[in-house]
Order: structure tokens, then sequence, then C-alpha cells
């Protein structure tokens, strides 16, 4: 009797712990084909801010930091594509594990030619992007990159898979991540 008394003690404390985690969880998993809504809390630095994604709209999202190196090759590249694609595709540049956020605008001011889209502050381990985007599609390194189109995550890549026709598949409405990957 005391064995059955003490599993069940363990289990009803085993099962408020699982609860009190589930509650506290903000989203649990984020992989491609997820449906997305709302962008994160963050603080915008520059462009139009963006609190829900549009229907019937693209948006690439590039996490970068000012210590990354690999993200700050790669600013140029996500521009020039801005350039051109820029009446049909939203791209934010999204600072994430940079715990200053003036070191982040003093940055900005030093690179606005090569950073011509909306930005992003997002913050440390605490912040609202990290809870509900990062930690949940177990964004370990950056540069990375989230495409979304139809608040849906169709695409979780690194900048260097991104080019001119990959978005156009995006844009005529024929993406897929298999099609994108044989046009690298």
């Amino acid at each position: 009797m005391k064995k059955i008394m003490y599993i069940t003690i363990t289990a009803a404390i085993w099962l408020l712990l699982f609860n009190a985690y589930a509650a506290n969880a903000q989203v649990t998993y984020l992989d491609a084909g997820e449906k997305v809504d709302n962008y994160p809390k963050v603080e915008w630095l520059r462009g139009v801010p963006l609190e829900r994604f549009e229907k019937d709209k693209i948006y690439v999202i590039e996490l970068w930091a000012t210590w990354c190196r690999p993200c700050i090759e790669a600013l140029p590249h996500l521009s020039d594509l801005e350039s051109k694609f820029r009446d049909k595709i939203i791209f934010i540049g999204q600072n994430v594990m940079d715990p200053d956020p003036e070191k982040v605008k003093a940055f900005i001011a030093r690179n606005e030619k090569v950073m011509n889209y909306r930005i992003a502050y997002g913050g440390m381990q605490d912040s609202d992007f990290y809870k509900n985007w990062m930690k949940p599609s177990a964004t370990m390194g950056i540069p990375r990159t989230f495409v979304i189109q139809n608040n849906i995550l169709v695409w979780m890549t690194s900048p260097s898979e991104l080019n001119e026709r990959v978005l156009q598949l995006l844009v005529d409405k024929k993406f897929s991540i298999e099609a994108a990957q044989k046009l690298k």
C-alpha cells in the first residue's frame, strides 16, 4: 500500500511540474511548415515596426550580431537582395545575442550603406525573440535566416542559401525547400 501511495504522490508531483513548465512555455517548437502570426516583441531600430505577419506577404528575417563575422560579411548580400526585391519581399535584420542596444545602434550607423532594410534589436536569452523563435527553432548559431510566406515559416536556412532565383520562387509562389536547394 505504501508503494502505491509513493508512486501516486511521485506521479502527481511530476504532473504538477510538467503543467507548470508547459504553462510558462510560450512556443515549444518552431520548424518549417509552422504557422506564425505575431512578430516577437523587439525594439525597432530602423523601418516600420512589424507586430503581425500579413497573409500574402513574404518576409526574410536574418539573425545577426555585431560580434559575428559571418553575419557582418552577409550584410551586403542581404542589402543587395532587398534592393532587387523591395517591392515584393519584406527584409528584416534581427539583431540577437547583443547585450547593449546602444552598441548595436552605433554599428548600424557605421554600416547604414549595407543595411538598407528594417532592423530590430532582440536582446539576449531573456528576450521575447529568443524565447519565441530562437529556442523553439533550436537556433544555436548565427547568421540564420527565417523565410515566411502566407504566415507559414517555409524555410530556416543560412544567408548563403538565399539568392535571386530562390527569392523569385517565393514571389512566383513556386517555393519548396527542395526547389531552393537545387538552385545553389
